[in-house]
């Protein structure tokens, strides 16, 4: 009696946890949503709207929206050709109150006024080489990335959702659903990861091919384990290597390779690849990367067990 009533308890705490996190996941889907909607809003005005200097005549700090909580937010209110507006304002490092002259973007087409520059930016450091930590989303406009969060999480509601009502009312065609999904989200990412491998390849080779060779000096050296290494080093690489060098007045971030690491000091010169074109440097030996090929493997394999296991049961089932 004991063990089922543990047994019970384990179930019950289990289907509430999943419940949570359907909540959660829901609640940030619809976040992240809301977000892309107000960076397509804001791209629309950087790109069409004008820019023009008006007078605040009235600055509401009173939070009106859940994003307020987020940051120092106010409500201004500023007079444009005889005409009252109000926007929505975030002071990131000045104050702005009633009197201060402001420059924001006003869009004829919504006859609205907007903050220039607001919205969500994905910054990375920019001295870095992209050879560093390579991805293809890194090329993605801010828009574009909000929508692929946006599509990641609610791929992730869905599984979360539908494994909560099947746990309630067992619905076979909502877990053949479910299986579906699976496969066609890791074929997607079979594809995009193949597609980041053979991009990684052909940006390393033109670099490498197209890329003058340069003198650059050191400024000093590092390694970091890869995201991808476990602590016991049993990876197919146990450090990506690095160097902070100076070329032309302007300090950069290239990879380098372990002999380089091993032998630079600050202050050596280094033999580089700097293209200027793509605006970037790696040291002359810096080899290629196995590891852009293992998502893509990866993420094959598993959509050949998922097609062959579906497949092979279908069919034993259909015999059956």
């Amino acid at each position: 009696m004991f063990t089922g009533l543990v047994a019970t308890l384990g179930r019950i705490i289990s289907f509430s946890m999943s419940v949570i996190v359907a909540v959660l996941l829901g609640g940030a889907t619809w976040a992240s949503w809301s977000y892309y909607e107000e960076q397509q809003l804001q791209s629309q005005f950087s790109k069409e709207g004008q820019l023009v200097s008006v007078t605040v005549t009235q600055a509401d700090h009173k939070q009106k929206s859940w994003r307020d909580i987020l940051g120092n937010t106010v409500y201004l209110t500023v007079t444009y050709r005889g005409k009252d507006y109000m926007t929505r304002f975030v002071m990131d490092s000045t104050y702005v109150g009633s009197g201060d002259r402001v420059s924001l973007l006003y869009h004829a087409g919504y006859d609205a006024f907007r903050q220039p520059a607001s919205g969500v930016h994905f910054n990375r450091y920019s001295k870095e080489s992209r050879l560093i930590d390579w991805t293809t989303i890194r090329t993605f406009g801010d828009d574009t990335k909000l929508l692929l969060l946006c599509v990641i999480l609610s791929v992730a509601s869905f599984f979360v959702i539908s494994g909560v009502i099947t746990t309630i009312v067992p619905v076979p065609f909502l877990q053949d659903l479910a299986r579906l999904v699976l496969v066609i989200v890791l074929s997607i990412g079979c594809v995009f990861f193949t597609y980041d491998a053979w991009n990684y390849y052909e940006y390393y080779q033109t670099l490498k091919r197209t890329g003058h060779q340069v003198v650059v000096q050191v400024l000093a050296t590092d390694r970091i384990a890869p995201r991808h290494s476990s602590r016991h080093g049993n990876s197919w690489r146990d450090y990506d290597y690095q160097a902070t060098i100076r070329y032309q007045q302007q300090e950069r971030i290239i990879p380098i390779s372990a002999d380089d690491y091993t032998r630079l000091k600050p202050g050596d010169s280094l033999p580089a690849y700097y293209n200027t074109s793509m605006n970037d440097f790696m040291s002359v030996d810096f080899p290629a990367e196995f590891s852009p090929v293992i998502m893509p493997l990866f993420f094959g394999f598993l959509v050949f067990l998922f097609v062959r296991n579906g497949f092979f049961n279908r069919k034993t089932t259909q015999i059956a």
